[in-house]
């Protein structure tokens, strides 16, 4: 029997690959199938996956006759997977040897849909990497259901790497294929829709934070935030304890929205800036009319909430 299938899209990675499958073939939980979807890569990426494959039994490849996209091959991944339970690595990332173990075991003993642990955020610079304080940490905590902790809206990563997920609770679950930030609702919805979910106060995952990534890349698609937002919306609006969840939702948006905003500083078209900063505000002002008002807003950085929550003062940061 599979305990987890671990889904691996690859494109143009082959600097970070072996890194990425050494953590994975080396594992202590013996009973895991590696699905490798290769989504057309250009450099070597494909010659290293094929040496994985020949030289491990429970590596799986897809090879994409055409470019598609992380959405699309994780949804690809999910269909493929006949693990018990599911994880997704980035192939630039890196995980502890004994992480499967470690959550597979949490999740059948305590009977989790969703085990979530902590990581290290890693910093590429030239040709090293180093740690970076992170800012994400799940402490000690009981299982617990969205219901009764709404802070976890906040608080969880919206990532999907540092997760395992029962099979079942991904069933009517899908990423986005088409849009960027697909991780958001794929977290959101299984976070409101678990039955119970796990943590480990360990970190087992490493992140790596590349200059050149397409997380630190500003362009037209930084738009598909506002698609994702209202997708996450609507899926909380639905639940008979939205109430509950109301105020960390509206907390989620606003600073989503004032991460994105902020990062336009990066952006080099100046009527692109312009444009997102506008249709930000917009989007708050058109969702959440009071969310300057928002409880757990106004305890952040009063200097900072003053930057952000001025247009003006937006514009001119980002512009400087």
């Amino acid at each position: 029997m599979i305990k987890v299938s671990v889904i691996v899209p690859v494109y143009n990675t082959s600097k970070y690959l072996r890194r990425c499958l050494d953590s994975l073939v080396n594992q202590t939980l013996k009973d895991i199938e590696i699905i490798i979807i290769n989504d057309r890569s250009t450099d070597n990426s494909k010659d290293i996956i094929e040496e994985y494959k020949n030289n491990y039994s429970n590596i799986k490849v897809i090879h994409n006759k055409t470019n598609k996209g992380i959405g699309y091959n994780r949804n690809l991944g999910i269909k493929e997977a006949s693990g018990k339970y599911i994880s997704f690595i980035d192939s630039d990332d890196w995980v502890s040897l004994d992480m499967y173990e470690k959550m597979y075991n949490k999740a059948i003993n305590d009977k989790n849909d969703l085990v979530i642990c902590n990581y290290f955020k890693m910093l590429e610079e030239n040709s090293s990497v180093r740690k970076l304080d992170c800012d994400y940490y799940i402490s000690e905590r009981k299982d617990t259901i969205l219901e009764e902790s709404p802070s976890l809206i906040n608080e969880v990563n919206l990532a999907p790497w540092n997760k395992l997920y029962k099979k079942e609770l991904l069933e009517d679950i899908r990423f986005p294929e088409k849009l960027k930030y697909e991780d958001a609702i794929v977290t959101i919805k299984a976070l409101a829709r678990a039955k119970k979910i796990g943590f480990i106060n360990e970190k087992l995952n490493y992140y790596l934070v590349r200059s050149k990534s397409e997380t630190t890349v500003m362009n037209e698609k930084v738009f598909d935030i506002f698609k994702i937002l209202d997708m996450i919306i609507e899926e909380l609006k639905e639940k008979k304890y939205y109430k509950v969840v109301e105020k960390r939702l509206e907390f989620l948006v606003i600073t989503t929205i004032f991460r994105y905003t902020l990062q336009q500083r990066y952006q080099k078209d100046k009527i692109l800036r312009k444009k997102f900063i506008d249709e930000a505000f917009d989007y708050l002002n058109n969702n959440f009319p009071n969310w300057k008002d928002n409880e757990f807003y106004r305890n952040r950085n009063f200097l900072k909430r003053i930057i952000e929550t001025n247009k003006l003062l937006t514009n001119i940061y980002c512009n400087l």
